[in-house]
């Protein structure tokens, strides 16, 4: 009987501690281990770095830096044939 009791507060215990470390992640305070799904009809900031796995949709502008993606010039060469294409942009300057 002693042996019984005790499973049933040894399982009591780990139920609790279990529903804790749920409370508290959900709380930001413990981070979770798994990557999050987030989904969202509304504008998102997002700082630090994502992983996508899947298509990503996109309202409105967005902000690239040519320079930091293709080097400092505005044309792209294809290396399987070696033509240069232009990548249209616009200069907020002009």
């Amino acid at each position: 009987m002693e042996l019984n009791t005790r499973f049933i507060k040894v399982t009591l215990v780990m139920i609790a501690v279990g529903i804790w470390v749920l409370i508290f992640q959900n709380a930001g305070i413990i981070p979770q281990v798994s990557p999050r799904r987030i989904s969202v009809d509304s504008a998102l900031r997002v700082t630090g770095s994502v992983d996508v796995d899947n298509t990503v949709f996109i309202k409105g502008s967005v902000d690239a830096n040519i320079e930091s993606i293709n080097g400092y010039s505005k044309f792209y060469k294809d290396p399987r044939t070696g033509e240069f294409y232009v990548i249209p942009v616009t200069d907020p300057y002009e």
